[in-house]
């Protein structure tokens, strides 16, 4: 694997394995940067995989999820070994239509491995989809949302057949501190209770 394309980060020094992986799809190099920085803040129980989604091919925004089928596909070749064991997955924006694609097939390949699913800032899949339906998730759904845009994030309830819990996240200024402190919180949290 190249480093710059696929990075994990494991706590130094810990006797035991981790219990979760959290699998990050940067689609930007701000998003990237992002994740690198919540490697030391994240639960020591939690595995972090960062994955530059830029190297694997090109993700626009203006392009409906089934013409990404190639970069879908790619990503779930190179990310095997990390699918098949307990996962959770983060992807903002364009990498949240990716992380839900990804989700629908991990399940296929290894029932049971993806154990949440966290999106952010984007759209629900009904609206970027035309017309065709995803299939519902078996897994547990966190979609957090800029102030404003609840109506936008509505449709996720049609896309998980489990709990669904929508956060409003504080206005974004920029790379802010408090947000990213926000986001910790709630993955800490939720992949913490995986672990009991």
């Amino acid at each position: 694997m190249h480093a710059p394309t696929l990075q994990c980060r494991t706590v130094p020094g810990s006797a035991q394995p981790p219990q979760v992986r959290l699998i990050c799809l940067a689609c930007s190099e701000d998003h990237l940067s992002q994740y690198r920085a919540w490697a030391a803040e994240l639960n020591e129980h939690i595995e972090l995989v960062t994955v530059n989604v830029l190297a694997y091919g090109d993700l626009t925004t203006s392009l409906p999820l089934q013409n990404k089928c190639a970069l879908v596909a790619s990503l779930v070749e190179r990310l095997q070994v990390y699918l098949r064991t307990p996962h959770a997955l983060f992807g903002q924006g364009p990498g949240a239509q990716l992380a839900f694609a990804l989700a629908n097939h991990a399940a296929q390949l290894h029932p049971g491995q993806t154990r949440h699913l966290f999106v952010s800032t984007c759209d629900s899949p009904h609206a970027t989809t035309a017309g065709e339906s995803a299939a519902a998730l078996n897994v547990p759904v966190t979609a957090l949302y800029p102030s404003g845009y609840l109506a936008r994030m509505l449709g996720w309830h049609d896309f998980s057949s489990r709990e669904i819990e929508l956060i409003e996240l504080p206005e974004e200024q920029g790379n802010d501190p408090m947000l990213n402190q926000r986001l910790l919180q709630i993955i800490n949290t939720h992949l913490g209770l995986l672990s009991l």
